[in-house]
């Protein structure tokens, strides 16, 4: 993968333009009810975009980062940083599927980290549904351990934290 293929920006859910494009990807993206349930489960299908905004983007402590090939979003994943421990969860890893298996995922995971260690975040965890074998797959290369089972909203998930 060629650095200067794609480019790396933060955006905001408090940017009509910014919601408006990624209404427009999610829609796409999302077509497919066993794919929105793999990045989160507590969405219902059809998507909706003003649910998937109440559920997780309501918190100025988010950040979420996109991933562009030719000014076209391909990639997408946020974070929460919790600034009095500097711990930081990540969620909503999802890389266009015409894009995948270039390391497009893993250079979104390292840029978004590295975003984060700059507001002093120490340590990262993230959520992975337990038959996601690609993601778990994913961020062991990454170095990431499973630390247990976690239940949210009712839903098993994997907890997996940053070594």
């Amino acid at each position: 993968m060629s650095e200067h293929e794609y480019s790396f920006q933060i955006i905001s859910y408090g940017r009509n333009e910014d919601c408006r494009i990624l209404e427009a990807c999610f829609k796409s993206w999302f077509k497919d009810p066993k794919t929105l349930n793999f990045v989160d489960p507590r969405m219902p299908f059809p998507f909706q975009f003003k649910k998937w905004i109440s559920l997780s983007y309501d918190s100025p402590d988010v950040t979420t980062m996109v991933i562009k090939e030719k000014d076209w979003i391909i990639g997408y994943l946020s974070m929460r940083l919790n600034a009095s421990t500097g711990d930081c969860h990540l969620f909503h890893l999802f890389i266009d599927p015409d894009h995948r298996r270039k390391g497009l995922a893993e250079k979104l995971i390292q840029r978004l980290e590295n975003h984060g260690k700059n507001f002093g975040v120490k340590s990262f965890s993230l959520f992975v549904m337990p038959k996601n074998r690609p993601a778990k797959k994913l961020y062991e290369k990454l170095n990431y351990i499973e630390a247990g089972q976690a239940e949210r909203d009712s839903f098993k998930y994997v907890k997996i934290i940053a070594s």
